[in-house]
């Protein structure tokens, strides 16, 4: 997929998604500028007693951006989903997005990035990552009560029960969701997602997806899409799809003609213009893993070996020692067994290690592999301290990898000494090249995106120029926010699911439960209730022989929207 000849991907893009998908985005906005304006109001009493002088700008409509511990505060309400972003104040980019309307409708970028493939006889493993405005979470349609739609045929009486348990159900489900939400403070609704699609391409030239299920999950194993000469044969005859308002992807054969056609950024493309290769530094790291996964095995038959030199007594005096051990709490040191058990000791502390750095290996945002501050990852700061001494190990992780660090740390706690130096010397060459790209990233790239960012709050909606200019930010800043995701998330996450542990995966079984097709209560019950709704809004255009910029006008001015501030509003049916 070279630059000089662009491959454009097909993206499914039928009636019922072009209808349903500007209510959801209506839905999105509406509970996002609620949610604006319920933090302005928590946070005003604050600001004015931080700052008493020159806050005449507080009694303005729209003040939350200038400070930054509301955006900091609003950032943080909409960034701990899955598939939401989270570069640094990206919010004020998805809200200019939103507010184009309906430019801000469908996917309009995607990125392709190329990683190694590990399972057997896959070559490589292509990730597509689709870039939307807005996401909505697991919830039903908003159905009307059916004199809304104008019913008016002869079966109408017979059917009117039907409409009403319809509008019912979907009502009282709406309300239910949102109680349980609001209990265990889910955050369903947010602007700005990223759903993936991970396509295998196997040595046999077969190819296979992992689609996503709901909130960037993906599916537990791949199905087969066909056999093709080369990647770039099998999206010509192949088409991408997304469920409506949570925009979980997939990809499948082609088998229809409403499709829209989208530009594909390509990972070569990606490579040239922002210095980034993850499939070098990737490969580069499957590399250590088969060599950490060779030296447990080593280490095994080392203890093996040493245990045979005692008798069967003595074996199971030691291992009574440890067990009491545990029970006691007391750390499994060579201090606290008698000395004869040193070098069994030594051995598994190192397999201990080993096995930890295997997972840190997949378990850990990219960025981590070099020098990072961990208090600035929620993920791996809990991981950190979660030991007794964490003061050492942040104190030291600021200046190494999170491999690194770990052993420095592993190495104080259990009073041992690693001297595996080719594990190492490996660890400190990935260290050095992820610092080549992220350092490189970091100080061009995300530097450049941040500034850009931060203009908005300076860009008036009324100004002629506003989609103009957010539209120009979009094309320049989508890219580098979406790299950024892949540097802040693990292998496992973005793009290696099968990689850690089942015990890790518990969001993902909470996913395919949901998503399994004949879950009475799951995904399969709510599009039943999306193509009854997608009946009705059908019907409902037909009879006033709308369009759908005009069914979309319509919609902007139902009296359900009653947090989008009239000023959007405005906006919002200008364009």
């Amino acid at each position: 997929m070279s630059e000089e000849n662009p491959l454009h991907i097909k993206v499914l893009d039928d009636p019922q998604r072009k209808i349903l998908e500007i209510i959801s985005l209506l839905r999105v906005m509406n509970d996002y500028y609620k949610k604006k304006r319920a933090l302005q109001k928590e946070l005003k009493p604050k600001i004015l007693q931080k700052f008493r002088e020159g806050m005449k700008s507080l009694e303005e409509s729209d003040w939350l951006f200038i400070i930054p511990l509301a955006l900091d505060a609003l950032t943080e309400e909409f960034t701990s989903k899955k598939d939401s972003f989270r570069f640094p104040d990206s919010i004020l980019l998805f809200e200019a997005w939103m507010n184009l309307g309906f430019d801000a409708l469908y996917p309009q970028y995607v990125l392709h990035f190329k990683f190694p493939g590990i399972l057997k006889g896959e070559k490589y493993r292509h990730l597509f990552q689709f870039i939307f405005s807005t996401s909505r979470g697991f919830g039903f349609p908003i159905i009307f009560s059916p004199q809304f739609y104008h019913h008016e045929s002869k079966v109408h009486e017979i059917l009117d029960p039907l409409f009403k348990w319809v509008y019912t159900v979907c009502h009282k489900a709406n309300q239910a969701i949102s109680l349980v939400g609001n209990k265990f403070n889910i955050i369903r609704h947010h602007p700005g997602e990223f759903e993936a699609v991970i396509l295998s391409e196997y040595q046999d030239k077969n190819f296979k997806i992992f689609d996503t299920l709901l909130h960037g999950y993906y599916a537990s194993s791949p199905k087969k899409l066909g056999k093709f000469p080369s990647i770039r044969e099998a999206l010509k005859n192949a088409m991408f799809s997304y469920t409506i308002g949570d925009h979980a992807m997939s990809l499948h054969l082609l088998n229809t003609q409403n499709i829209m056609s989208m530009k594909l950024i390509s990972n070569e493309e990606i490579i040239n213009t922002h210095d980034v290769d993850f499939y070098s530094y990737v490969h580069k790291l499957l590399n250590v893993s088969k060599l950490i996964k060779k030296q447990i095995i080593t280490c095994k038959h080392q203890r093996n070996k040493e245990l045979n030199q005692f008798s069967f007594f003595e074996i199971l005096r030691f291992r009574f020692i440890k067990f009491l051990n545990r029970i006691r709490k007391i750390p499994y040191k060579k201090e606290f067994c008698p000395k004869k058990f040193a070098p069994i000791i030594q051995i598994d502390h190192s397999i201990r290690l080993l096995e930890d750095l295997q997972d840190l290996l997949f378990d850990s945002p990219l960025y981590t592999h070099t020098i990072h501050d961990p208090k600035k990852n929620e993920k791996i700061h809990a991981l950190l301290t979660a030991h007794q001494e964490p003061d050492f190990f942040l104190e030291k992780q600021v200046k190494d990898s999170i491999f690194l660090a770990y052993i420095s740390f592993f190495e104080k706690k259990y009073n041992i000494s690693f001297e595996i130096r080719p594990i190492i010397k490996e660890l400190q060459d990935l260290r050095d090249h992820m610092a080549k790209m992220w350092l490189y990233f970091r100080e061009r790239q995300f530097n450049l995106a941040a500034r850009k960012i931060n203009e908005l709050s300076s860009l008036s909606i009324d100004s002629e120029d506003y989609e103009k200019e957010v539209k120009k930010r979009l094309n320049t800043l989508i890219p580098i926010i979406s790299i950024y995701e892949i540097f802040h998330r693990s292998l496992a996450e973005s793009v290696y699911p099968e990689s850690i542990s089942q015990s890790k995966r518990m969001g993902a079984f909470i996913a395919r439960f949901f998503a399994f097709k004949y879950n009475p209560i799951g995904i399969s019950l709510m599009n039943l209730f999306n193509r009854l709704a997608f009946q009705n809004w059908s019907y409902f255009i037909k009879k006033r022989g709308l369009n759908l910029k005009q069914f979309y006008r319509l919609m902007v001015k139902l009296p359900l929207w009653e947090h989008i501030p009239p000023k959007i509003k405005r906006k919002l049916l200008k364009d």
